[in-house]
């Protein structure tokens, strides 16, 4: 039991979300956006999402979005076009377990229509180009997607695995105040070369 938590301790300095502050009770959802916010600029990124992973019953981005600092306008336009759940970004999520990488139109449709255009080109002039994204699910098997975007290029393997054991640390706390969606409620008001790749 002692050799488990030295080897934590003395790995705990290198991880975005160190081991040692994911100790106690579990986070606010303020808490949730901070530690959030710090990882994604630690990779490089200037975006960053929870989601809930859209099911058939709730496909919805608004119903779905629990944590983003997305620009609001971005939020409402997107809701509109009502794409999420058939995002590229999603679509590449249902086919493998590993973090993806999608440079540019990650959060539009496959297709190459006007829509889709429009919407690239909104994300990208709010600086959302390329995506790193993975799913994780929480104690109780609910399944969630975390996305952080930018102008930055594929994680290297060290950052990539700092933002997903620093998620996965971040979602048990969050979990342990109860549903990530029932905190949202609670705290928040009312194939191409560049197609999404396995990390």
């Amino acid at each position: 039991m002692e050799r488990p938590e030295r080897a934590v301790d003395d790995c705990a300095e290198d991880a975005a979300f160190s081991p040692s502050k994911a100790v106690g009770a579990g986070a606010s959802f303020n808490d949730g956006k901070e530690r959030l916010g710090e990882m994604a600029k630690l990779a490089g990124f200037d975006f960053y999402l929870l989601s809930v992973f859209p099911r058939g019953d709730r496909t919805a981005f608004i119903e779905n979005r629990l944590i983003s600092n997305w620009p609001l306008s971005l939020v409402g336009f997107y809701e509109a076009t009502d794409l999420f759940y058939c995002s590229r970004l999603v679509t590449a999520m249902k086919r493998t377990i590993v973090p993806i990488f999608c440079k540019e139109g990650s959060f539009a449709g496959s297709a190459a229509n006007q829509e889709n255009r429009r919407l690239n080109t909104l994300f990208q002039l709010h600086g959302l180009k390329n995506t790193f994204a993975f799913a994780l699910h929480d104690a109780d098997l609910k399944q969630y997607i975390f996305a952080f975007s930018g102008d930055c290029p594929m994680p290297t393997r060290e950052q990539a695995m700092a933002l997903l054991y620093g998620c996965m640390e971040l979602l048990d706390k969050v979990s342990r105040n109860g549903n990530p969606e029932t905190v949202r409620r609670r705290r928040s008001p009312g194939a191409k070369s560049n197609a999404c790749d396995a990390a």
